[in-house]
C-alpha cells in the first residue's frame, strides 16, 4: 500500500467521519470493550469502545446506537489493551530478504510501520535497484517510508560501488514517500564532503529530515553535526551521550536490534525526564530469527518495561514520537481522524499481539499473518549484478622477496570496530602466505562492478579459522565481493561459489562448500522464505563454528570489514583504509 493512505482525503470522507463521530450514521468496524494506551497523556483509559470509518478512528468513547449497522463488523475485545501500530524510526530491509518475506511477520506484532534506509541496495545496484526496491514496498501491506541515501560510497576516494549520482539523490529525495536523507557518518560533515552541503541544503529546503550517524563524535565535533541541520541520531551508546544529543535538539534513537543493542546503557538516563518527545526505540534491523514468534520491535517494549519505563511512554517511544518526529500527522496515536493502524494485547508486559488492523482491516491474528508471504518477482537483470570476473587462486598472490615480511593485520576488536597490528609473515617461493597458527588469515575484496578488476589484499585476525574460508557480497555500503581465509584455493572456491551463486554468503574448507546463503537480487537480497533464509543463516555460522570461529556474530562481522563508516582501518576493493586520516596504507612493510 502507500504509506501515506492512497488516494487524497476527499470531502466526503470528512463529513463521514464526523457523522460517525456524532453518532448519526454506523461505523465499518467497532471494537468494544477496549482498556486504550493513550500515547499523548501516557497512561491507559479505562475500557471503552473504538469506531472506525474508512480506515479512520471515527472516535474513542461509550458505545452510540447509530454506530452498528447492517454492514458493520464488531469485534468483541474482552478488555484488551487498545495500542496505535508500532513505528521503526530507523531500519535497514533493504537486503538479505524481501520486504515479502519480512514485513507480514512484524506486521502481525503490530508494527505497522517502518521508515527503511536505501543506501545498501543503492551501493549493490544504483538508482534501478532503489527504484525496485520501492516497487515491491509499493506492494505490501505495511507502512513504508525510505530515506535517501547520500553517500553512495562513503568515501568514493577510497571504495567503489554502484554508480548513484546526485541527481538521482535529488530525485528520491522529492519523492513524498523519502522522509529525509539517510544516516551521514559525522567525518563527512566536519570534513566539508561536497556531496553534503548539497544535499543537507536540500533536505532543509524540502523540510526533510537528516538522519545522523555520529558514532565517536562529542563536544565541539557533535555541535558542528548539529548545526549542519542532523535531526536525529541511533549511535549513542551511553546515557551521558544521549542526554549530550538531546541538550543540542537531536533526536534520539535508542537501538536495540541485529547490529547493537543499547537499551541496558541508555534507557536508565532517559526512563524518567519529564519530556521524552525526541526519544524513540529503534532496531536498526531486527534479527531475524525469532521475528515470526517475537515481531521486530514487540521485544524493545518488552524490555524497556521490564527496566521500568511507564508502559504508556514505552509505547509512545515506538508509535507517537517516531510519526511526531518525521511529521506523519496520522500516524502515532489513537485518536479520532487517524489512520486506524491499531493492534489488541492482552497485557503490557509481554505485548503478545492479539489481533492487528492497518487501516481498519484485520492483517493479523495472535501473531500469525493472514498473507504470510508479500514476495513479487524481481526481473531477471536483478540477478545479473556481478560483473567481476570469477575468482580464481592466482588472484590472491602477494609476492614479496626475503623469507619473511612485516604486515598490516586489520584485527578484529568488535563486531563492527578493527584496529591496525604488524607481524611478521613467512615469504615462499616469492609469495607471502597466511598464518592460520596465529590467526592470521588472507583477505581480498574485488569491485564487482568491473570485469577484469584485480582484488585488493591484506590480512585479517581475530577469526580463530585454522583451515577454510568465507565469502560474501553483503558488505556495509559498497556491497563488494569479499573472501577471507587459509588458503588461496579455499578463498578461490568459495568466492566463485559465492559469484556463481549471483551474490550471498559462503563457507568452504578443503574442495568442499560446507554452507551457503544465496542472496541473486542484486548480491545482496535472498528470494527465499524468511524461515529459509534464518535456516541458512544458522547453516553458515554453524560451518564456521566448525572451522574454529568463536566471535559471537560472525555474519555482521564479516558485513563491516570494509565498511569506512567506522574506525580504524578497512580493506576496500581499493586497498587498505586508514579510516582516521582517509588514506590508503601500505600492507607490506
Amino acid at each position: 500500500m502507500s504509506p501515506l493512505g492512497g488516494e487524497l482525503t476527499k470531502p466526503a470522507v470528512i463529513h463521514d467521519l464526523v457523522s460517525t463521530a456524532l453518532g448519526e450514521e454506523a461505523a465499518d468496524l467497532v471494537v468494544k470493550g477496549v482498556r486504550p494506551v493513550n500515547v499523548y497523556l501516557e497512561k491507559v483509559e479505562p475500557p471503552t469502545c473504538l469506531a472506525v470509518r474508512h480506515g479512520r478512528i471515527a472516535a474513542l468513547g461509550p458505545l452510540k446506537k447509530a454506530w452498528i449497522g447492517p454492514h458493520t463488523q464488531v469485534v468483541e475485545a474482552g478488555e484488551s489493551y487498545l495500542l496505535p501500530g508500532l513505528i521503526d524510526a530507523h531500519t535497514h530491509l533493504d537486503s538479505i530478504f524481501q520486504l515479502g518475506a519480512f514485513t507480514p511477520y512484524a506486521l502481525a506484532h503490530g508494527n505497522t510501520c517502518a521508515v527503511t534506509e536505501t543506501a545498501m541496495m543503492a551501493g549493490a545496484w544504483g538508482k534501478a535497484g532503489v527504484d525496485l526496491f520501492l516497487k515491491e514496498a509499493a506492494r505490501q501491506k505495511m507502512r513504508l517510508f525510505f530515506l535517501a541515501p547520500p553517500l553512495t560510497p562513503p568515501l568514493p576516494e577510497l571504495e567503489t560501488s554502484a554508480d548513484f549520482s546526485a541527481k538521482e539523490f535529488e530525485e528520491l529525495l522529492t519523492s513524498p514517500e523519502c522522509l529525509g536523507i539517510g544516516e551521514t557518518y559525522w567525518t563527512a560533515v566536519t570534513d566539508h564532503d561536497p556531496r553534503v552541503g548539497r544535499f543537507f541544503s536540500l533536505a532543509q529546503n524540502l523540510n526533510k529530515t537528516q538522519e545522523g550517524h555520529a558514532a565517536g563524535a562529542k563536544g565541539d565535533r557533535l555541535v558542528a553535526y548539529a548545526a549542519a541541520g542532523v535531526t536525529s541520531c541511533h549511535e549513542a551508546i551511553t546515557g551521558p551521550e544521549a542526554l549530550e544529543r538531546l541538550r543540542l535538539g537531536i533526536a534520539v534513537q535508542v537501538r536495540e536490534g541485529f547490529v547493537r543493542k543499547e537499551m541496558d546503557e541508555v534507557v536508565p538516563s532517559l526512563r524518567d525526564l519529564p519530556d521524552t518527545r525526541q526519544v524513540m526505540l529503534v532496531t536498526d534491523l531486527a534479527p531475524l530469527d525469532g521475528l515470526a514468534e517475537n515481531g521486530a520491535m514487540n521485544p524493545l517494549l518488552q524490555k524497556a518495561v521490564e527496566m521500568g519505563v511507564n508502559p504508556a511512554r514505552a509505547v509512545a517511544w515506538c508509535s507517537l514520537n517516531p510519526a511526531r518526529y518525521f511529521g506523519l500527522r496520522r500516524l502515532g496515536g489513537l485518536a479520532p481522524g487517524n489512520w486506524a493502524d491499531f493492534w489488541l494485547a492482552g497485557d503490557l508486559e509481554k505485548f503478545k499481539a492479539q489481533k492487528v488492523y492497518l487501516a481498519g482491516e484485520c492483517v493479523a491474528e495472535n501473531g500469525i499473518p493472514l498473507d504470510p508471504d508479500t514476495r513479487v518477482d524481481y526481473p531477471e537483470s536483478a540477478r545479473r549484478t556481478m560483473q567481476c570476473k570469477r575468482p580464481e587462486a592466482a588472484d590472491f598472490s602477494i609476492k614479496a622477496q626475503g623469507p619473511e615480511v612485516r604486515a598490516r593485520v586489520s584485527v578484529i576488536v568488535s563486531s563492527t570496530i578493527t584496529k591496525e597490528a604488524v607481524h611478521e609473515l613467512c615469504v615462499e617461493n616469492g609469495l607471502v602466505k597466511p598464518d592460520p597458527k596465529r590467526d592470521i588469515l588472507k583477505m581480498g575484496v574485488f569491485n564487482r562492478h568491473v570485469r577484469d578488476a584485480a582484488p585488493a589484499l591484506g590480512f585479517v585476525q581475530g577469526w580463530g579459522i585454522k583451515s577454510g574460508a568465507l565469502a560474501t557480497t553483503l558488505l556495509w555500503d559498497a556491497n563488494n565481493l569479499l573472501v577471507l581465509g587459509a588458503s588461496d584455493r579455499e578463498m578461490a572456491l568459495a568466492a566463485g561459489r559465492a559469484h556463481e551463486l549471483g551474490g550471498g554468503v559462503v563457507v568452504a574448507k578443503g574442495a568442499e562448500i560446507l554452507a551457503e546463503h544465496a542472496m541473486p537480487i542484486a548480491g545482496i537480497i535472498s528470494d527465499r522464505p524468511l524461515s529459509r533464509i534464518v535456516l541458512e543463516q544458522k547453516a553458515c555460522e554453524q560451518a564456521l563454528r566448525s572451522l574454529g570461529c568463536g566471535l559471537i556474530d560472525p555474519l555482521l562481522t564479516v558485513q563491516t570489514l570494509s565498511f569506512t563508516g567506522l574506525p580504524f582501518i578497512r580493506l576496500t576493493d581499493k586497498g587498505l583504509v586508514d579510516i582516521k586520516t582517509g588514506t590508503r596504507l601500505e600492507v607490506l612493510l
